[in-house]
């Protein structure tokens, strides 16, 4: 007979996970879900601008995020090897690790910073509004990584330290190939080393550290569509999911075994900095500073062209006074003489 204990415990979460999809080589579900989660993103923030006043034009906002595209696969790198260098170079023995990205190793908050970085340029030349620009994404930023932890849950990514937590969660197996859980013992070896596994699964309950931020962004995704719904200073929702996202994200590295600096991650140093950026400008201007805020200045008018000697201007038009072509310099017509006396 069950005591009232067991009766009432809570199981764990847990699924098995995919770590591979086999076809070909092998094809990460991690990968599909970026990618996925980007391509809907962007579809998400173009159709925000459709009819708002102001908005950019649309194929400025596809251009943008082409460069953004780039700047996210580079800074994703960047942005992990950066915290991880003696990992991904075997303790300075072999720095091609730098570019084997195919073995793992990209940073969320490193893509973030990239696509801002690459997008950058393309907005400002092309007068877009760096702040309006950026309200229209957040949203779809928001979506496009809820999409992307979907992928982190089906492998088995971003794993936390072992927990009796509500939500803590268990690996039943992995799909691919079959494979039971690897031991309990393992990973608590790994974990006295200080080096364990952030990816893969085991026989423990642990933090899923990518089910949380799931949670958390889909709320935040909500809020930022009801906030859109009416007028906002510019630059108010890029701010809101600046200080909400980097919120969640340093208290849910805590949860991480990951290497730190003076007590925190890399992740976690880079969102405190620029989080507390944007609770000083939303607490101050309840946006972007008004000098931000103004549109892009208007092209200036051009000075009207001199006329040429044919009486017709450089950009095509008639002359000066509009009338017919070079009439100022049509001399007077023949003079009649008087006629002679009979």
């Amino acid at each position: 007979m069950l005591t009232l204990a067991e009766a009432f415990s809570f199981n764990p979460l847990g699924w098995e996970i995919v770590s591979r999809i086999p076809i070909g080589p092998g094809i990460s579900p991690h990968g599909i879900g970026i990618a996925v989660g980007y391509l809907v993103g962007a579809q998400l923030m173009v159709r925000r601008a459709r009819g708002r006043d102001g908005s950019p034009d649309e194929a400025d906002i596809w251009n943008t995020l082409f460069w953004a595209l780039l700047g996210a696969i580079v800074g994703a790198r960047v942005g992990y090897v950066l915290g991880h260098v003696p990992e991904v170079t075997d303790n300075g023995s072999d720095w091609l690790g730098l570019f084997r990205v195919w073995e793992g190793g990209i940073s969320l908050i490193g893509g973030i910073t990239g696509a801002v970085l690459f997008g950058l340029p393309y907005m400002v030349r092309h007068r877009m509004g760096v702040w309006r620009t950026l309200d229209l994404a957040v949203p779809g930023l928001a979506l496009g990584i809820v999409i992307g932890r979907i992928g982190d849950l089906v492998i088995g990514d971003h794993l936390g330290k072992p927990t009796d937590f509500l939500l803590g969660w268990k690996c039943l197996g992995d799909v691919t190939g079959n494979r039971s859980p690897t031991s309990e013992a393992f990973y608590r070896e790994a974990l006295e080393r200080g080096d364990p596994p952030s990816l893969g699964c085991f026989d423990l309950t642990l933090h899923q550290t990518a089910l949380y931020d799931l949670f958390s962004t889909l709320l935040l995704l909500g809020v930022l569509l009801w906030l859109g719904r009416k007028a906002r200073n510019l630059g108010f929702l890029t701010l809101v999911f600046v200080i909400w996202y980097g919120a969640m994200r340093v208290i849910t590295d805590f949860l991480r075994v990951d290497r730190r600096y003076l007590g925190l991650t890399g992740s976690q140093l880079m969102t405190l900095a620029v989080g507390l950026l944007a609770l000083y400008l939303l607490a101050r201007y309840r946006g972007a500073p008004p000098r931000a805020r103004r549109g892009p200045p208007k092209e200036a008018e051009r000075p009207p062209a001199p006329p040429r000697r044919d009486g017709s201007t450089e950009d095509g038009t008639d002359g000066p006074d509009g009338g017919t072509p070079g009439a100022e310099d049509v001399g007077p017509g023949p003079v009649r003489l008087p006629d002679p006396p009979q």
